[in-house]
């Protein structure tokens, strides 16, 4: 069995090779040809924490896989974050373990290249500014995803108490092209941009339809809840809205189960795959002055799709640890 660090990983994950995995493991899903059941989590207050499982099967690639993501808020007296994952991979033909691999910063560079996937397919092919409402792990992903498929020249980033947003000014503007400010509020960082990007933990909107411009794009990556919600009621009503899946939206996603039940949308407004786009079964963005959404919650077959392109890698490049079990 092969054990691969976040050390290892963040080496052998290429933007661009990921971007087209999770293309095809979404046409894959989306054309009936991967299976996998809405995430499991298992609550446990007992010891302040969660437990979430997310099996999936890729049949091109035959890859089998799950990730399993544990919760514990009080994790940063301790020095850890408050989610820690990782990825296991098993043979499609004997069910062997054949891989375990940090789930952590696969999960982030997943949700970004998935992000970018979207984009690639729905945003307009012009789209200099960016914005993004958190300033966390997920910012500095999506940054680095969203520049391999749009040329920016500008991102503004917008974190609550300002600190973070700045912090990742610091951090990023020597490595970059594009140049970066912190926004003063989240409508200054969403008002023009031609991309935005809403990466938070919020329970109530924090985007406002009024803000977007025509032609926006936007990436709806942080409300994977039924009680977090990032996007108001009208955006999702004005937009043209497109989900990673189907299921897990009407399962999970707080930004449009809320809608539904204040009586804003109904379910069908949610009801395009980005799957079922990218393999031309149903159309994108209609015009160039359409308002786009790309609402993911995150699932299992971007996971399995990630572990098996980076295992691929390691074995190719020797990279790893091999452990008998």
């Amino acid at each position: 069995m092969l054990v691969l660090s976040e050390k290892e990983i963040r080496r052998l994950i290429d933007v661009e090779e990921l971007i087209r995995a999770l293309e095809q493991a979404h046409v894959e899903f989306s054309l009936g040809r991967a299976v996998m059941p809405v995430r499991q989590v298992v609550p446990l207050p007992e010891i302040g924490g969660r437990m979430t499982t997310m099996p999936a099967f890729l049949s091109a690639d035959r890859a089998l896989g799950m990730k399993v993501v544990t919760y514990f808020k009080d994790n940063a007296r301790l020095g850890l974050p408050a989610i820690l994952a990782t990825i296991q991979l098993y043979s499609a033909e004997t069910g062997k373990l054949v891989a375990i691999l940090d789930g952590t910063y696969t999960t982030a560079m997943r949700t970004a290249c998935a992000s970018a996937m979207a984009t690639r397919a729905l945003a307009n092919r012009d789209a200099p500014v960016l914005g993004i409402l958190g300033a966390g792990v997920q910012a500095r992903a999506h940054i680095e995803a969203l520049s391999k498929v749009r040329r920016l020249e500008k991102i503004k980033v917008y974190s609550p108490s300002g600190e973070s947003a700045r912090k990742l000014k610091e951090e990023l503007a020597p490595a970059i092209e594009a140049s970066i400010e912190a926004a003063a509020s989240a409508e200054s960082a969403v008002r023009g941009a031609d991309l935005v990007v809403t990466a938070t933990t919020a329970a109530t909107p924090i985007l406002d339809r009024a803000w977007l411009k025509p032609g926006a794009h936007v990436n709806a990556v942080g409300a994977h809840r039924p009680d977090l919600r990032e996007l108001d009621a009208a955006t999702l009503k004005a937009a043209r809205v497109v989900v990673d899946s189907r299921e897990a939206i009407m399962t999970e996603c707080g930004d449009v189960l809320l809608a539904i039940k204040e009586g804003a949308i109904d379910a069908g407004r949610a009801s395009t795959e980005i799957g079922e786009v990218l393999a031309g079964r149903k159309s994108g963005r209609a015009d160039a002055s359409e308002v786009t959404v790309y609402k993911s919650v995150g699932i299992a077959i971007q996971d399995v799709a990630a572990a098996r392109l980076i295992y691929r890698k390691a074995a190719e490049q020797k990279a790893g640890v091999e452990v008998e079990i």
